[in-house]
């Protein structure tokens, strides 16, 4: 927010032509949500396309996907048992950054939210989906979620820019028919592979 805060501050030049870039980034998820206590990290992929309005404000508009699995204790009725949740999670986001550039690094903090469509981890009588079959991508739950965060980029050229960033992301409530509905909120860190255009 400090980051975001401080680009008003900064004297900003309209750039000649708007850089549009693309960004590969490759990380991890860490469930934080109550709902997926003992959960285990998974990874985390998005793809972003990516236009830079001025040297200190940009925005992303970005698809990917994340996972985690882990087991809960479902009670229904006299009915105890244990059931193993794998969950899929394909993100459709917006991210607006504020940035501060210094040479060739770039520190920006981050602001965002989409929706994220969310797979069924398994079916009503607890069975484990076969993420080869059709309705495993049709059966699926779409919550909104937001995110704060930040990171940097280091500009190895004028096209290349390498760097980090890390986000907290806070969901709705997935809900599917028989199954206990779960909120995804997180740490998301993932490494930056950029290229301008």
């Amino acid at each position: 927010m400090a980051v975001l805060a401080l680009t008003i501050l900064v004297p900003v030049n309209i750039f000649a032509q708007s850089p549009v870039y693309f960004a590969f980034k490759p990380g991890m998820y860490s469930p934080r949500s109550s709902d997926l206590n003992g959960f285990d990290n998974g990874f985390s992929a998005d793809t972003v396309f990516g236009l830079r309005f001025t040297p200190n404000i940009a925005a992303e508009f970005g698809f990917g996907l994340f996972f985690t699995k882990g087991e809960k204790t479902v009670v229904r009725g006299t009915s105890v048992s244990q059931i193993h949740y794998d969950i899929s999670v394909f993100p459709f986001t917006l991210t607006l950054q504020g940035i501060l550039p210094y040479k060739k690094w770039e520190f920006f903090g981050l602001a965002g939210g989409g929706i994220y469509m969310v797979s069924q981890p398994y079916d009503v009588n607890g069975h484990y989906q076969n993420p080869f079959l059709p309705d495993y991508y049709y059966n699926c739950s779409y919550i909104f979620g937001g995110y704060l965060g930040g990171g940097m980029h280091y500009n190895i050229t004028p096209k290349f820019f390498l760097g980090v960033e890390g986000k907290y992301l806070w969901t709705d409530q997935a809900s599917f028919s028989g199954i206990d509905g779960f909120e995804l909120d997180g740490v998301i860190s993932n490494a930056v592979i950029g290229y301008r255009f």
